[in-house]
């Protein structure tokens, strides 16, 4: 069932009541907050193949939503928000919660920002809200509707759902990427963006053993490749592996496919700022970069082939040129010492005290099925999972690259409207989990199938590390005492207090065979914050 995120409000009245009426076969999913709305339909467009949509108020509504609008845009997340406005006649009037510069606000947050006119325009702004989502590098998309357009009858055709463009690489280009791996003797590949098809990443696993390249992806896109494949070597970005590190330093050919080469993206072993995996604008490395979006090749670092192409159309035409020698005795080592530094770096790592958070990952990664959905939000809590969750199949991960707190559980809650059936985690530490802990009510109103994990050490860990690390004390990250078991179940979930690592695999036990929405609250040390090597 298609599902809508809302909260309604001045300005989408007429809006929500018509698709009440008239659309039945929508699910109109009302949550407590904007935001908390917005990062569950970046999660449904993340992952349906086609943008989330959510409908917002007039401007407290809109503006409440600008953090998850931003978080769409740096995850590269399809969406459509519709807002509210006062009608055009108040215009430059001061209207009531009016703001008549949406076009200045989300502007710089988004992909593009139309204005609705005239009813008998909306199927034409709407099919050009979903191409410009859907086309090169994915995004959010505004459409604003005065309430006089929202009352207003026209009689107009609708138009089809605009087909994706998928653009393939030039002839030319394909012809210098292969020429350049061949070449090469210590390649590596780092995968990333949205968009994919899990055919092509198929596919693509298939391309890298056939040539013999290991494969890395991009921070927070670990979901991408199956980390038992044997190609597999890690992550980039914050927490990566000195290892993987180094060997990016070696590697003589690095291919970034659909990857973004940001901050987070080029973050140096033991470092806290990205552009230290390579130094701008011109890498040791032979660097080949494909992306949809041309802006974001020759961004940062400049590429010696630059390939302006969809993902999945790449891959598709890497694999239909000549056939790849079997990969030499050189490359076979290669490979073959990438997966066991990934190895390694997923065995170790100490966590002190009586509650011991790698041996709570690993046992959660044992019980979860291969297509579980895992969402986190930002914290360093989030470096547990990241190192001791394996991902098995595309489409099992969410977390924001923008580092916004209080995202795990709106998104996990979209991922569970998307799929009922699929068994859907969010992980929070307890200062990102009360950024919109509202949103626990939300999921059990809608009667959600969902499991919540709070890493409760009473304190904003990342931030407190940083400020040991600069000034040698921490201000201002020291949080209170909240029982977050009780606190569930005042919202009618099922809540859970662990304290030792024993008693962590009978309360998931009790949370798996229990219907709802079930919370753990792992309480750990205020020093426990990311693993300890």
């Amino acid at each position: 069932m298609p599902v809508v995120t809302l909260i309604p409000g001045e300005g989408i009245l007429e809006l929500v009541d018509a698709l009440a009426v008239r659309a039945p076969a929508i699910r109109l999913a009302s949550f407590r907050h904007e935001a908390g709305m917005a990062y569950a339909a970046q999660a449904i467009g993340q992952f349906s193949g086609q943008p989330g949509v959510c409908l917002a108020a007039r401007a407290p509504g809109a503006l409440n939503a600008t953090l998850a609008i931003h978080t769409a845009h740096t995850d590269s997340a399809p969406l459509v928000m519709i807002v509210g406005q006062a009608d055009m006649q108040s215009s430059e009037r001061e209207a009531m919660l009016g703001l008549g510069h949406f076009h200045q606000v989300f502007g710089p947050l988004t992909k593009w920002v139309g204005l609705i006119e005239s009813a008998s325009r909306i199927p034409e702004m709407l099919a050009r809200a979903w191409h410009i989502a859907m086309s090169g590098r994915r995004g959010p998309v505004v459409l604003v509707l005065p309430e006089n357009v929202s009352r207003q009858m026209a009689d107009v055709a609708d138009l089809p759902r605009p087909a994706t463009i998928a653009a393939a690489p030039a002839p030319h280009d394909l012809a210098r990427f292969t020429t350049l791996l061949a070449e090469a003797r210590r390649p590596l590949l780092i995968v990333g963006g949205t968009g994919w098809q899990a055919a092509s990443l198929q596919t693509l696993t298939m391309l890298a053993r056939a040539h013999g390249v290991p494969i890395a992806t991009t921070y927070r896109r670990r979901d991408l490749i199956d980390h038992d494949d044997p190609n597999f070597a890690g992550e980039i970005g914050l927490g990566i592996d000195p290892a993987l590190a180094a060997r990016i330093g070696k590697a003589d050919c690095i291919v970034a496919l659909n990857a973004r080469l940001g901050e987070l993206n080029t973050v140096g072993a033991g470092a806290f700022s990205g552009f230290t995996l390579w130094t701008p604008p011109r890498q040791a490395n032979v660097l080949v970069h494909v992306h949809a979006d041309a802006s974001d090749l020759n961004n940062a670092y400049r590429a010696d082939l630059a390939i302006p192409a969809d993902a999945g159309a790449f891959v598709a035409a890497w694999a239909a040129a000549a056939n790849a020698p079997a990969p030499d005795d050189e490359r076979i080592a290669w490979v073959r010492a990438a997966r066991a530094d990934r190895v390694a770096f997923a065995q170790s790592g100490r966590c002190p005290g009586p509650l011991d958070l790698r041996a709570v990952f690993e046992s959660l990664d044992a019980a979860l099925p291969r297509d579980a959905l895992v969402a986190s939000g930002a914290g360093a809590y989030a470096l547990w999972p990241q190192r001791y969750l394996r991902h098995r199949l595309p489409g099992t991960q969410l977390g924001p690259k923008s580092g916004a707190m209080g995202y795990g559980l709106s998104a996990a809650i979209g991922a569970a409207l998307l799929d009922p059936a699929r068994r859907v985690v969010a992980i929070a530490g307890d200062g990102c989990f009360m950024m919109h802990a509202e949103e626990l009510e939300t999921a059990v109103r809608l009667g959600l199938n969902l499991l919540v994990i709070v890493v409760n050490n009473r304190a904003y860990g990342a931030i407190g590390n940083a400020q040991r690390r600069l000034f040698d004390r921490a201000t201002g990250t020291a949080l209170g005492v909240i029982d977050f078991a009780a606190f569930a179940q005042s919202f009618g979930a099922r809540g859970e207090a662990v304290d030792s690592t024993e008693a962590f695999a009978p309360a998931l036990q009790r949370a798996w065979a229990s219907s709802g929405v079930s919370l753990i609250e792992l309480r750990v040390s205020s020093t426990v914050t990311r693993p300890v090597d």
